[in-house]
């Protein structure tokens, strides 16, 4: 362990923990998807077919969507602001996608709950990081 320190293993380990989470999130709703391709005998590649399906698979196309914007503000508001936060953010992040997950496999119109908790875990981010950014250069 010590020899992880002295290479800097430990520099993030808040938004590291936040990214595995929101990979292993990512690989849960890719199984879900699977499972309901197979109960509802959704053939690959059609990406149609049961309404139960298709917003398993809009809820995991959209969470690799939003992790795509969500991750380099994470990471650069760990670096510029706050490690602590950067994972305090992710973990609000993850929590908005459980939110939207659920609210979509109910009802596709009950996800923007779970859509507004993560946009708020990404806005904070965004612009604290593009301040601290900006001051850095100037």
């Amino acid at each position: 362990m010590d020899a992880l320190k002295d290479i800097g293993a430990y520099a993030y380990p808040y938004a590291a923990l936040a990214t595995l989470v929101m990979i292993l999130l990512i690989s849960i709703f890719s199984i879900t998807v699977g499972k309901m391709r197979e109960k509802h005998g959704i053939k690959a590649p059609a990406s149609i077919g049961h309404i139960e399906f298709e917003s398993a698979n809009r809820v995991h196309l959209n969470t690799i969507e939003q992790a795509v914007i969500f991750l380099p503000v994470m990471w650069i508001f760990a670096a510029t602001v706050s490690d602590l936060y950067a994972g305090a953010a992710g973990a609000l992040w993850i929590v908005g996608r459980l939110v939207y997950s659920r609210g979509y496999m109910e009802e596709p119109a009950k996800r923007h709950n779970g859509f507004m908790i993560g946009f708020v875990a990404f806005i904070i981010p965004f612009f604290w990081s593009l301040y601290a950014v900006v001051m850095q250069l100037v």
